[in-house]
């Protein structure tokens, strides 16, 4: 029976019944706790009792509540009172695609439906789902033109295979159809459906064949009087015919397409629900830029010819076959044909010549994301929040270098336009755009441009809700993906898709996190750092399912505890709970082993070199723009300098803004004792900077040495760094007795838990060996092997240790780190030394 309105179900209340169907009826309610319309899908009591029934209503939340999609429906809830069971889903406003087809449309709208709903599946194989029963009425149109596929309420959950990474796959139900059974509605299945065979992600490509030619040419590719019939069509040997022969303005191409995914073998068909989108993103794109050029065209004097005479409009001929003179109409109708050729004729050239220029230009191979400029007063967050989830997303396909958000946030304040940023940032594309917060709405306006020429690639805008910002960044990704053409294989476009949560509350707290946090690392102000960790928390309390605020809330915490606040541990074991929370909730995330790795690299894990490399390497499998400054520092401080150079060189090229990839660039040279290296690549990094310290005392230039450190110490007398240098000007003249003095406020600088420690030990070892004590150089040798320097190459060519007399012990510590070297370079690809 009908539910009555007013009727509470949990916190929904029931407002309108809106439509039934094989699987229960659909109300529309008022969420009273969020404020919202629903719509409910309820399952009565009765027939609740049915096992099969009951699994398929199951079934379908399980399947829909996986994908996060622009183009799926979004499912809130599955739950039960005593009026049934029911699952609670967004509320579409719009109409069917069957109510769509009954009225006039055009060619364009239908391919743009099409590539929307074929953008939906392709997420839904992405993540190992099959709908099994696309047709017009799980399709719905809302009025701003954005499709949503509804129903998965037959949707079969495929076997990833033995090889493939699933992240939800402990989460996923193991739900398998009975062979033989027909599931689906006749009209639109697929050939194998109809049989009752095993199907995969082929079958929804031919039930989307089926909707785009019956929404194309007004009929049904398979025709009958009735369902026995239908299938039987379906069934035979007899393909469609042309989509041609029922639609004028259908291209060939499309009725290719269209053919392909209608074909009865499905190993004749597209194999990818994706390879059918591209061919159908190209399709339209091309429609849409011959619409441009025939809208640029001259007129063809068509209206002229509209206004001659019909007895004009006859060419007479003699008895004899002599042509008479002709006429007005002749004229016309000849200027006519001359100024259409002309304009087929241009087009082709202009077609042509695009088709050549697009051929010669450089493929585009990276992009800045820039921060959205505010249009608002006030921090501008939600722009940096915007920029920051869709660089995300891009980097993490792999397919581009992505300018990371540390080197774009400096234009949320700078008034420079995108091209100039482009070309500072050295990318081949730009993403640029504005937002505008008014109450619950939300403007964005996007470009993105070919850094070249300036040519805009795409543009648009969206007017939504606040809550729909997760599907602005949805499309934005993939539009940016599509109109640069990236080749992504499933688990790339499962990743470009992903979300991290749903609560738009849970969001807003944590880009204004980023923000703070982001604002912390460039200004070294510590109390933004407290009021990330507040909005991080602040998140997490809106939804603690938001794996990748835990993992920041970590990133925020470690920061403390090292940076900050090294004498209190509390705060790192906080980064560890919440590193194993964000683990638990999401194991496919770069951000917690970036965490992790500089935990384990800290003197609270005992720098555990190996293990810190393993992590670092994880995360960049799972975004492969991430972490690489950091390994190439870890490589050279054990020894694998091959390996730190190349790392270093790559996060140049992601990032050639960077200053902590351009520092360790430089300390990779100071650090192995490669001084003419280190002016050759200083030089190049920092132009017109000063000669440092380190560089003069390296080469011997004592006297400009101890005059830069005067200077140094007038200047920025708390400089850290400032007690080892002078301790080692001391050495280096030969006063060991000043040299030996500085010790205790070297040390005082640099305590054991301290991240340069180990260079403090050296440095002191260095002293030592200056000084011919060739027993205190090798015990803090030793202490700063022990606390992340194991560095063997530098042991063995440094000039400092070569005063250290050959002692048994010292060669014992030099066997012991030449092991560790190859040991090292055999686990990560370095191969055993020479």
């Amino acid at each position: 029976m009908t539910i009555p309105t007013g009727t509470r179900l949990g916190r929904y209340e029931i407002r309108a019944k809106i439509g039934a169907g094989g699987m229960g009826e659909v109300y529309l309610a008022q969420d009273t706790k969020l404020d919202r319309k629903v719509a409910l899908k309820v399952l009565p009591a009765d027939l609740a009792a049915n096992h099969d029934r009951m699994r398929r209503f199951v079934q379908e939340a399980k399947a829909a509540s996986a994908l996060n999609h622009p183009n799926i429906i979004t499912i809130y809830e599955i739950d039960e009172t005593e009026s049934g069971h029911f699952i609670a889903t967004e509320f579409i406003e719009g109409e069917t695609l069957r109510e769509w087809e009954q009225k006039p449309s055009g060619l364009s709208e239908s391919l743009d439906i099409a590539v929307q709903i074929a953008s939906a599946l392709a997420a839904a194989g992405a993540a190992g789902i099959i709908h099994r029963d696309i047709k017009p009425e799980n399709v719905m149109i809302r009025h701003d033109g954005i499709v949503k596929v509804l129903d998965f309420g037959l949707a079969k959950l495929t076997d990833p295979g033995p090889e493939s990474i699933d992240p939800e796959a402990p989460t996923r139900a193991n739900i398998k159809t009975d062979p033989g059974m027909i599931m689906g509605t006749a009209i639109y299945m697929s050939p194998e459906q109809a049989r009752g065979l095993p199907v995969d992600a082929r079958t929804d490509i031919f039930s989307l064949g089926v909707v785009l030619y019956e929404m194309v040419a007004g009929r049904l590719p398979f025709e009958g009087t009735n369902r026995n019939e239908i299938m039987a069509s379906v069934l035979s040997d007899k393909e469609p015919q042309p989509l041609t022969r029922y639609s004028s303005e259908a291209p060939t191409e499309l009725g290719r397409i269209v053919l392909k995914a209608l074909r009865k073998n499905r190993d004749e068909r597209y194999q990818t629900i994706k390879d059918m989108l591209l061919d159908l993103q190209s399709l339209k794109q091309e429609l849409a830029f011959e619409r441009k050029l025939q809208e640029s065209a001259p007129p063809t004097l068509g209206s002229v010819t509209e206004t001659v005479k019909p007895a004009e409009a006859t060419a007479e001929t003699s008895a004899l076959g002599w042509r008479r003179s002709p006429s007005r109409h002749t004229l016309v109708t000849g200027a006519a044909l001359l100024v259409l050729t002309f304009s087929v004729a241009l087009t082709y050239l202009l077609v042509s010549r695009r088709n050549a220029a697009n051929a010669r230009r450089p493929e585009i191979k990276s992009l800045a994301v820039l921060p959205l400029k505010s249009l608002d007063a006030g921090e501008n967050y939600l722009g940096l929040g915007i920029a920051d989830a869709v660089i995300r997303r891009i980097s993490q396909t792999g397919e581009l270098t992505v300018r990371p958000t540390s080197a774009v946030r400096r234009y949320l304040n700078e008034e420079t336009d995108a091209l100039t940023a482009a070309r500072q940032l050295n990318t081949d594309a730009v993403l640029e755009g504005s937002v505008q917060r008014a109450e619950d709405r939300l403007r964005v306006s996007v470009n993105l441009l070919r850094t070249s020429d300036g040519l805009s690639l795409w543009t648009d805008n969206f007017d939504m809700r606040m809550t729909d910002i997760f599907t602005i960044q949805d499309t934005v990704a993939q539009q940016v993906a599509s109109r640069l053409r990236l080749q992504l294989d499933p688990s790339q476009q499962a990743r470009l898709i992903k979300r991290y949560t749903s609560n738009p509350v849970a969001y807003e707290f944590y880009v204004k996190g980023v923000y703070s946090f982001d604002q912390s690392t460039v200004d070294s102000n510590k109390s933004q750092t407290e009021t990330a960790i507040d909005y991080f928390k602040k998140a997490i309390e809106s939804d603690s399912n938001f794996a990748l605020a835990h993992a920041q809330l970590a990133q925020a915490y470690a920061a403390k505890g090292i940076f900050i606040a090294p004498t209190e541990p509390v705060w790192i074991q906080l980064a560890k709970d919440e590193i194993n929370r964000a683990q638990t909730l999401d194991p496919q995330l770069a951000e917690t082993h970036l965490v992790r790795a500089l935990l384990l690299w800290s003197g609270y894990e005992g720098y555990q070199n190996e293990a810190a490399v393993r992590e670092l390497l994880l995360a960049q499998q799972l975004n492969p723009n991430v972490g690489h400054a950091d390994l190439g520092g870890l490589y050279n401080h054990i020894g694998l300098d091959e390996l730190g150079a190349r790392e270093m060189q790559r996060a140049l090229e992601i990032d050639p803004t960077s200053e902590f990839a351009k520092s360790m660039t430089i300390f990779q040279y100071q650090m192995l004792g490669k001084y003419d290296e280190w002016l050759a690549a200083y030089r190049k990094l920092y132009p017109n900077g000063p000669i440092s310290a380190w560089y003069l005392l390296g080469k011997g230039r004592l006297e400009e040495a101890q005059k830069r450190l005067e200077e140094r110490s007038a200047k920025e007398p708390d400089d850290i760094e400032l007690p080892r240098q002078k301790a080692l000007l001391f050495a280096l003249k030969g006063d060991f007795h000043s040299a030996e003095a500085m010790i205790p406020s070297i040390l005082n600088r640099h305590p054991p838990k301290d991240l340069n420690y180990h260079h403090a030990a050296y440095d002191i070892a260095c002293i030592y060996a200056l000084e011919g004590k060739s027993d205190e150089a090798v015990k803090w040798l030793r202490e700063a092997a022990d606390k992340g320097f194991p560095c063997y190459p530098l042991f063995e060519r440094d000039a400092y240790l070569n005063r250290i007399r050959p002692a048994s012990e010292f060669i014992q510590f030099m066997s012991e780190m030449k092991a560790q070297n190859e040991k090292y370079r055999r686990e990560f690809g370095g191969g055993a030394m020479p």
